[in-house]
């Protein structure tokens, strides 16, 4: 069943248009190294970008140079990285507990339909979460392994390097502090110094300072100085949002990021932190404390941040999926059992009602999305197979039909589903549009709206337009002008400014409301001083 989980991460990865700025910014710049030659300023849309590390960068132009330049080809970037995670997910697993846990954990991972998304949108999220989840598996091993710790101690420190190279120092923060409060919990903090820590501090510098070099040498001090402390102190003490999110957000984002399987990590809540279980080793019970220490730590911290974002504690993923193949393996052999069919019911149950509603939202009207009815089908047939299972007390098969209900899921989901989403994003269309109408010379912009790869789609990069003075003065440009913009902008702008609409694009919205009362998605217009006799696209 993992092996045909696995291809999922790789099909159709050029399906799909960027999916804006989670994406954007890791398809172009790396394409400006490239055309450039300078490797040590990121830039995106004609600007430096010097807001994150260079790694996720480096990666996609060296993708780029073997494969050449495409969507695509930055995807297999991600799924490459996704695939990492799901090996990490194993020897975490199989370290913790058994061979068959460490496989039960990698299938967990790969079956997981946000993981699925993520691994085909997000790059830096998923670089990061690969590196913190290599540097965790090889604290374990060294613990494990104790005759060839130091070769899992060097490793691991590398990892970090590459952590804090491709998002900064939460790759160092987190692995610290969390080996150090098991260390001390463990009651074995005089063998801090067995840990290597100077030579990991070495190991780290030595990965990390050669483009902070570089980067001092182009730019000074002040990009480094406000990433690190605009990017990580002031960005976690500052919201983001203005309505705020509560402490208790990344709740519903832990049970949810490893969907169906992770509200099985509820079994095991009450003994976590027992000193050892029935049949297990010291070694194994200790590491199952790190593993719990480390989702603890991680979201805990960022549930304390005013700066929330539902990826931030995505490097828990390898770990959560680690415990929860535990958990179904000690339900199997006899212990709590009982707790696990209920959960497993009730997750199967609770399935139920949300394939109806997709069913009901993508299954016809406006937003009809090929592959919805296939997917309430998939949904509901493993649904109602689990549910009967587990009430006869056939649970060994509960953990085969959830890999199968969702391994089939993912496959409906990435060939039918998200190409089916096309209409709906703009900018490819819009980019191509403007690269015909403006040619070499025409002036390309967007006011009070934003889509951040339209710049890779148009060729160029797009300026943003701040006030009115700004947009009569870019349209009084011989050379022509297009702008993407609203409608209600275009209504209020065209009576200032002489312009016309030139096409528009519907932008698909996830507000429930909207979806519920089968409102269309608002358009995008691009706006031009020329060619004003021209129709209307939709």
């Amino acid at each position: 069943m993992l092996a045909a989980a696995l291809p999922v991460f790789f099909v159709a990865l050029g399906a799909n248009t960027i999916w804006e700025a989670n994406e954007a910014f890791y398809v172009e710049t790396p394409q400006h190294m490239l055309e450039t030659g300078d490797y040590i300023t990121p830039y995106f849309n004609g600007l430096p970008r010097l807001n994150k590390p260079v790694l996720s960068y480096w990666i996609v132009a060296g993708l780029y140079r073997l494969f050449g330049v495409s969507v695509a080809v930055e995807r297999l970037g991600i799924a490459l990285g996704a695939l990492g995670i799901i090996a990490c997910a194993f020897v975490i697993g199989r370290t913790l507990r058994s061979t068959s846990t460490g496989l039960l954990a990698a299938l967990i991972v790969a079956t997981s339909p946000r993981v699925v998304v993520w691994s085909r949108r997000i790059f830096i999220d998923i670089y990061i979460t690969l590196f913190m989840s290599i540097a965790l598996a090889c604290f374990l091993l060294a613990e494990r392994y104790p005759e060839v710790r130091r070769r899992w101690l060097v490793l691991m420190y590398a990892a970090i390097g590459l952590g804090v190279l491709t998002k900064g120092p939460v790759a160092l923060f987190f692995p610290v502090v969390v080996f150090g409060v098991w260390l001390v919990t463990e009651k074995r903090w005089r063998q801090w110094m067995t840990f290597m820590p100077g030579w990991g501090a070495l190991i780290v510098l030595a990965i990390v300072c050669p483009w902070y070099i570089g980067l001092y040498h182009a730019h000074g001090w002040a990009p480094i100085v406000q990433f690190f402390v605009g990017e990580n102190i002031e960005r976690f003490a500052a919201p983001e949002f203005p309505e705020g999110r509560s402490i208790f957000f990344y709740v519903p984002v832990l049970l949810t990021d490893l969907f169906p399987w992770a509200p099985l990590l509820v079994v095991t809540l009450v003994s976590a932190w027992r000193r050892t279980g029935p049949e297990e080793d010291a070694v194994s019970a200790s590491l199952r404390r790190l593993l719990w220490l480390w989702i603890v730590t991680i979201a805990g911290v960022f549930s304390f941040s005013q700066s929330k974002q539902d990826l931030y504690i995505f490097p828990v993923v390898a770990a959560a999926a680690a415990l929860i193949a535990e958990t179904i393996q000690r339900a199997l052999d006899g212990e709590r059992r009982t707790a696990f069919r209920v959960i497993s019911i009730v997750t199967a149950a609770l399935i139920l009602p949300a394939a109806a509603a997709g069913y009901w939202l993508f299954g016809a009207g406006y937003f009809a999305l090929a592959g919805a009815g296939a997917a309430a089908l998939v949904l509901s047939a493993g649904a109602i197979a689990i549910i009967t299972s587990a009430a006869r007390g056939r649970l060994a098969a509960v953990p085969v039909l959830w890999a199968a209900t969702f391994l089939i899921f993912n496959y409906v989901l990435v060939l039918r589903i998200l190409p089916a989403l096309e209409p709906l994003k703009p900018s490819a269309a819009l980019g191509q549009l403007m690269r015909e109408r403006g040619g070499e010379n025409g002036n390309f912009g967007h006011y009070h709206f934003s889509l951040p790869s339209l710049s890779y789609y148009a060729g160029r990069p797009i300026t943003e337009l701040g006030d009115l003075e700004n947009v009569k003065a870019f349209f009084l440009n011989d050379q022509g002008a297009w702008v993407v913009m609203t409608e209600d902008s275009f209504r209020k702008l065209r009576q200032d400014v002489s312009m016309c609409e030139v096409a528009r694009r519907p932008m698909f919205s996830a507000s429930l409301p909207d979806l519920a009362a089968r409102r269309p998605p608002r358009d995008v217009l691009l706006v031009s001083n020329r060619g004003c006799d021209a129709t209307s696209i939709r």
